[in-house]
């Protein structure tokens, strides 16, 4: 069968594809910060827990439910933007991947309510029950991590998507040599930036062994990513990987962009300075974000390329958004406005 007859077409786009490949980019980098946060903090606060320390597990456990709702909120936006420039792509492969992707909905719900759970009955349970409700959530969101790795990576590879037919109620892409490494890069890096958390919390709290515990975690799993980001980049496709070696100078400086934040995140790490570790990650991930695009790009030239969709030229669509966008960050600024307000007053 040839793998081409199962894509289907592309639908024309309202404006050009730039607005939403930007988009796409700036929005990913937001959730993947907002994800990193949350379960790189929670899986180091239930590694303590488990060692007896549950003063950490505690602090970073009242701020799960917030960030997981940012990171699911913040997820939406570049999902949306990715159907709207490769669709054709990603719901085929959401469809082929069938219940293992429509599971991801209820052991999201089981995470949230897990994280509400230790939160509001902290007190009331023991130790051994709070940890096990803890290591549940924890192990949601892994595998949620682990799905959409999947998906992300089965969109790619359409000549992958006739397994299909002698599978049976849906299939996993084990078999893609890059799905192990790009899944590690992202979960040890969100133990980097969970780190890097604990150290800000600790440095709002004024405590100083937050702040150490974080910049440890910051800093270790930091360096232990730049190995697993080097699997991942020497598993790709000999082809795609000339192509960041040179053979593409845009993808090839974003890349070495982002080893060099990298490098200097780990310079300010080791210095135990946990604002310009901050800095230096945002820009990391910012730049990973691209090198992200790039990637995609690469492994869906052969079937299709974003400039090639036909385009209507109907703005109308994309400023309403505009007004929309600007009026509700307008309006979530004046509610983090009164929300820090109460909270001085509470103080």
């Amino acid at each position: 069968m040839n793998p081409a007859s199962l894509i289907p077409v592309a639908e024309p786009l309202p404006i050009p594809w730039g607005w939403f490949d930007i988009l796409l980019v700036l929005t990913f980098a937001v959730h993947i910060l907002f994800m990193n946060a949350l379960l790189g903090s929670a899986a180091i606060g239930l590694l303590r827990a488990m060692k007896g320390d549950a003063g950490l597990a505690r602090d970073v456990g009242d701020k799960a439910p917030p960030l997981l709702a940012l990171t699911i909120n913040f997820g939406v936006a570049p999902l949306l933007f990715l159907q709207v420039l490769y669709g054709h792509f990603d719901y085929v492969s959401s469809v082929l991947m069938g219940g293992w992707w429509l599971a991801v909905i209820p052991v999201l719900m089981v995470a949230y309510y897990g994280y509400y759970a230790a939160k509001f009955g902290w007190e009331s349970m023991g130790a051994g029950k709070r940890n096990l409700l803890l290591a549940v959530a924890l192990s949601c969101l892994l595998y949620t991590g682990f799905m959409l790795t999947n998906n992300m990576t089965l969109m790619l590879l359409p000549e992958a998507w006739t397994e299909y037919f002698t599978a049976s109620g849906g299939f996993l892409n084990l078999s893609d040599p890059t799905l192990l490494p790009r899944y590690l890069h992202f979960m040890v890096g969100a133990l980097a930036v969970g780190g890097l958390f604990i150290a800000l919390l600790g440095r709002s709290k004024e405590r100083d062994d937050y702040v150490a515990t974080g910049m440890t975690w910051f800093t270790r799993a930091t360096m232990v990513n730049l190995l697993v980001g080097f699997w991942f980049l020497l598993s790709l496709p000999r082809p795609i990987l000339l192509l960041f070696m040179g053979g593409s100078q845009p993808a090839t400086m974003v890349l070495l962009a982002s080893l060099i934040g990298a490098g200097m995140a780990i310079v300010a790490g080791l210095r135990k300075d946990p604002v310009k570790s901050a800095l230096w990650a945002v820009l990391t991930v910012l730049f990973m974000s691209l090198t992200r695009n790039w990637l995609r790009a690469f492994y869906l030239a052969p079937w299709f390329t974003a400039e090639s969709t036909p385009v209507t030229s109907q703005y109308s669509s994309f400023y309403l958004f505009l007004g929309f966008l600007v009026g509700g960050l307008g309006l979530m600024g004046y509610m983090m406005k009164l929300y820090l307000r109460s909270r001085e007053r509470r103080a």
